[in-house]
């Protein structure tokens, strides 16, 4: 789930709920509506920098593979477009729309040369998809268990870091090669990755199944982690989906099996607050007054709480 800078708007895309639409609440209204995207993908993944537009990332199991720049004004209205395909690689509209969204995606490709996993760039100059394989991506993994999940461009613009499913390794990624040139072990808690970048890059936060890590991009150690799931000895139960305030000052975590959503100190990760919400949210976005925004977990209905001081042992 992700918001504008301004806090009005909220979007959403759960594959098994919204396929390939795009789900929006508008705050001031109270109001949901789901916006048909028409591109035939089987789902969607939002991708989003901070800025007043955002990117859409369109899956068709391999075969296609389309990314959509749009606003948080208009969602419906595809400011510039990217298509990649077994016989087209294209991306079309104008530089500046491209400014200020992601541009580099990972995805499985189910065609010649590549029927893999690769990193993809968009190179709006070219007018192209760049696509590099993933090189350090070998027989040492198990790839019918553990796809590429999420890749996230770092401001030196050489490396990036890229996380795989069921893993608590992310692979520091050599733009030009296309290697390996470090891994970081957030801790072996074995979970999927989903990685942010905070404090003008100096850190990369990092979920890992039942614990958000924090990790310094000077040294590529963990700076700080915290478990914030329990379960019943023996079991292990998962967060959901960490966000940043778009100030950065602070970070929300859905629990869904908490039924909460939780805000936690940027600098030690103890829970500060939550808002009970009840259900099983996913995803949620914090907004201006504490106000929490969410998604439930099974069928994607809206959930909404304010935070609220709690004291935890």
């Amino acid at each position: 789930m992700i918001s504008n800078p301004e806090g009005t708007t909220a979007l959403s895309s759960l594959g098994w709920v919204d396929h390939d639409g795009l789900w929006r609440f508008n705050i001031a209204s109270g109001e949901t509506d789901t916006i048909p995207m028409r591109t035939g993908g089987r789902y969607a993944s939002l991708h989003h920098l901070g800025s007043d537009r955002f990117a859409v990332a369109h899956h068709f199991d391999g075969r296609r593979f389309e990314v959509s720049v749009r606003s948080f004004s208009d969602p419906g209205e595809v400011l510039a477009h990217a298509v990649l395909e077994d016989g087209e690689n294209s991306v079309a509209g104008e530089p500046a729309a491209w400014s200020g969204v992601p541009l580099l995606y990972v995805e499985y490709l189910h065609f010649a040369p590549w029927n893999d996993f690769v990193l993809l760039r968009i190179s709006p100059s070219t007018g192209k998809f760049e696509i590099q394989r993933l090189q350090w991506y070998n027989d040492s993994f198990d790839k019918g268990y553990q796809g590429v999940i999420d890749v996230l461009a770092l401001p030196d613009d050489t490396c990036a870091l890229v996380s795989v499913q069921r893993s608590s390794r992310l692979i520091l990624h050599d733009l030009e090669t296309g290697t390996q040139k470090r891994s970081i072990d957030l801790g072996g808690h074995g979970g999927n990755p989903r990685l942010a970048l905070r404090d003008s890059g100096k850190e990369v936060w990092a979920s890992d199944y039942d614990t958000l890590v924090v990790v310094g991009t000077a040294d590529w150690q963990v700076l700080r982690s915290a478990r914030l799931q329990n379960a019943f000895t023996g079991t292990q139960q998962f967060i959901g989906n960490f966000s940043l305030a778009p100030n950065q000052a602070l970070c929300v975590v859905a629990r869904p099996f908490n039924g909460d959503v939780v805000a936690v100190d940027l600098d030690s990760l103890r829970i500060k607050s939550s808002a009970k919400l009840g259900r099983q949210p996913l995803e949620a976005v914090a907004l201006p007054g504490g106000k929490i925004v969410a998604r439930d977990w099974k069928i994607g209905d809206l959930l909404l709480g304010t935070l609220e001081r709690r004291w935890f042992g």
